[in-house]
């Protein structure tokens, strides 16, 4: 009983309001006794609920064919409408059937308090029924917004973690050794970018989002780091146009896209990883020729999902991903 009340509470309260209606009524016409007061309270309660019914129905059948977002004013109004032809019809076709039945006879007064009635439930019924989708839809988007917060922080912390990861550090200390011994002035150098790549995660590590150009800055130092490690066998190409500097990008998830082109593609002399970043069409894409690992490093596949996520959340438009047969491509909107 009590997960019934919690189910049906708004269609219960709506019910017991115009039972109380309904007596308020019938008392205003005239005395009357609470005995006859609670039998005439049955067909009110009755009539409500094949309204509710009835319109709930009707409800669900138009949320399939006119939306409330396709035409918000006219899905209330046609509605609105069909539930008072209904019961229209309905208390027509009611009234006709008990008139004609011997010594039944119902005033004038009675047929105008029926259709009062009748008329207020249908209006109430429609109104709860539109009430309820929006809450539900408002509660739909709390969720959605809250899940995507959560999945923006995950994001984040994904994107810092790469920086430090232990795997990262150990290529760059193992790099680092080997040129201390044969060129210092070149090991110098990675030092330089390399305290420039983790100065920038410090500096900017509060931010969701910084200007292309400050990210192209420090891309441009992650970039010497790889290129003093692969040399030849990694080459990266940027092509954007200077206009679209002060537009936004999420936090160093051009790293990680690069790091993404690393971790799946093999990189080598003799046949080396291509990877362009250009602009087209207000996006930013980042593209790199196939040539796939025969041994995987464990990858939970969740960095490219939590991107996706994370931009749904700061644009309208899309993370689009292209993986074609020679290339793939992640085109990122610039915000």
């Amino acid at each position: 009983m009590e997960s019934f009340l919690k189910k049906h509470a708004l269609r219960v309260a709506i019910t017991l309001a115009f039972v109380i209606v309904a007596w308020g009524i019938r008392s205003a016409v005239g005395p009357m006794s609470i005995p006859r007061h609670l039998l005439f309270s049955i067909p009110v309660i009755i009539v409500t609920q094949i309204i509710w019914t009835i319109l709930a129905a009707i409800h669900r059948l138009l949320n399939r064919f006119l939306p409330f977002s396709k035409s918000l004013y006219g899905r209330v109004i046609l509605q609105v409408v069909i539930g008072l032809v209904l019961v229209f019809i309905l208390r027509t076709i009611v009234l006709s059937f008990l008139e004609r039945l011997p010594q039944f006879e119902i005033s004038n007064l009675a047929r105008a308090m029926i259709a009062t009635i009748n008329n207020l439930v249908s209006l109430a019924v429609n109104m709860a029924l539109i009430g309820q989708h929006f809450t539900a839809v408002w509660k739909e988007g709390v969720i959605k917004t809250e899940r995507l917060e959560k999945e923006k922080v995950q994001l984040q912390y994904h994107q810092l973690k790469n920086q430090v990861d232990p795997h990262f550090l150990f290529n760059a200390f193992t790099s680092l050794d080997s040129l201390i011994k044969v060129n210092p002035d070149l090991a110098s150098r990675f030092i330089g970018h390399l305290a420039k790549v983790y100065r920038y995660v410090l500096q900017n590590r509060d931010k969701e989002v910084v200007n292309l150009k400050t990210e192209l800055d420090f891309l441009a130092h992650y970039i010497a780091l790889l290129e003093i490690r692969f040399e030849k066998a990694l080459v990266i190409e940027i092509q954007v146009d200077a206009s679209s500097y002060d537009k936004g990008i999420a936090m160093v998830t051009l790293q990680m896209l690069i790091d993404n082109a690393l971790k799946h593609n093999e990189v080598h002399p003799g046949n080396p990883l291509h990877i362009s970043i250009s602009e087209k069409d207000g996006y930013l894409e980042v593209t790199n020729n196939k040539q796939i690992r025969r041994q995987l490093a464990h990858s939970d596949k969740q960095g490219l999902e939590q991107l996706k996520s994370l931009y749904a959340f700061l644009s309208d438009r899309p993370v689009v991903i292209k993986d074609e047969t020679e290339t793939f491509t992640v085109a990122l909107p610039l915000l």
